[in-house]
């Protein structure tokens, strides 16, 4: 599939591809949205990461796979749930602000997480993540939003195209992570295919209506989910 470095290459393609279907004035609005931000950052390191607890207690999932459903359900958001909030209406500016502001809280909520939940100690490399959030998802994100101001006729001309590209650019990396990972997936047995399909089923659906529940309008409740 793919290797490091192009799977780098691909993830800065994909949120400068985010960037440009978003305008200065998308992100100053966002300053008004804090309430769905918190709302998001609640779910993530608080909520969900005892959801996943107990889907995997429901289904008697051996330690490692717990712990595993646990770290999935507390930590930051990445690239692929901008793109997701684009295929789905939601708010692309909101997004990436709720990736960038769980990007720096998982610093300290993700391994207080593991601790907690499961009583695990997970290392964290706070310079490392911290650096990730800026090279991966900042300055390519600024770089499209300088784009789109720069060449807006072009940029409107392939607009209509984005999330297309988009989804072809993210599936080489998910294929990548299956094939890396392939014979510990095929070996896990059916029943974390389901913890983790309920999983990520709850989790939408608790974003959706924790957003609804807080006065959120519909695009934004589809981007919180």
């Amino acid at each position: 599939w793919v290797g490091p470095k192009t799977s780098q290459s691909l993830l800065v393609t994909l949120v400068f591809m985010m960037g440009t279907t978003s305008e200065p004035q998308d992100f100053k609005a966002c300053t008004g949205k804090l309430r769905p931000l918190l709302v998001n950052f609640i779910a993530c390191f608080a909520v969900l990461p005892g959801v996943a607890l107990s889907i995997g207690h429901a289904l008697d999932l051996r330690q490692d796979f717990l712990v595993g459903m646990v770290l999935m359900g507390g930590v930051n958001g990445g690239s692929a749930s901008n793109l997701f909030a684009l295929l789905a209406g939601g708010d692309v500016a909101l997004s990436v602000l709720m990736t960038i502001t769980t990007t720096i809280g998982a610093v300290v909520c993700t391994p207080l997480v593991a601790e907690v939940f499961v009583g695990a100690f997970v290392p964290v490399d706070s310079i490392g993540m911290l650096r990730s959030a800026v090279e991966m998802v900042l300055l390519p994100l600024i770089g499209g939003v300088v784009t789109r101001a720069a060449l807006p006729l072009t940029i409107s001309k392939v607009e209509p195209f984005i999330p297309n590209l988009g989804l072809g650019t993210a599936l080489p990396l998910l294929g990548g992570v299956l094939a890396g990972n392939a014979s510990a997936i095929l070996s896990a047995g059916v029943t974390l295919h389901i913890a983790t399909l309920s999983f990520n089923v709850a989790a939408g659906l608790i974003g959706y209506y924790f957003a609804a529940a807080t006065g959120s309008d519909e695009r934004v409740r589809r981007t919180v989910a």
